[in-house]
């Protein structure tokens, strides 16, 4: 990430809500970056501050330690890498792109997981954040979905029937 960006440096910091030291390792050992400690008195203050309502969370700060936007999970599972700096600008450049390329998709399909048709539908026309049915991924923006059961599939994991 930080060859493609002009070397700009960041940094992760894991801030925890776990309840215990043992979720905390599990969680933590498989990371890495820096953490605060587990029970550090500093969390509950950094949660009112940052208005974390549910977890998981990541907030992305500028280099001036203002918040750039408290999506940053989302972003990152919509957009991978390319979400990077995060800017209005370059989400809209993004959005843009996600438009386009659903211009060529069929509005519906019949998906080999599933017994019902699937509409393409998005956040502004009865689509939104969602759960992938198929390879149980979150997910954003355009999907596949069943008016009859609400079952949901991301269009690059549709596997089309006839």
């Amino acid at each position: 990430l930080v060859d493609d960006h002009d070397g700009e440096d960041f940094e992760i910091v894991l801030v925890s809500s776990d309840r215990d030291q043992t979720s905390f390792d599990s969680y933590f050992n498989t990371m890495p970056w820096l953490a605060l400690p587990f029970g550090d008195p500093n969390i509950k203050e950094l949660v009112k501050h940052f208005d974390v309502k549910g977890i998981p969370c990541l907030v992305i700060l500028g280099p001036d330690g203002k918040t750039v936007t408290q999506q940053g999970r989302n972003l990152i599972n919509l957009y991978k890498e390319n979400a990077y700096p995060f800017t209005d600008a370059k989400l809209e450049l993004l959005e843009k792109k996600m438009d386009e390329e659903a211009k060529n998709l069929p509005r519906s399909v019949y998906h080999g997981g599933h017994r019902h048709e699937l509409n393409l539908v998005s956040e502004g026309n009865g689509g939104g954040p969602f759960i992938c049915c198929d390879c149980e991924e979150q997910g954003c923006g355009w999907a596949y979905q069943c008016l009859e059961c609400g079952y949901e599939v991301h269009p690059k994991c549709v596997t089309a029937t006839s």
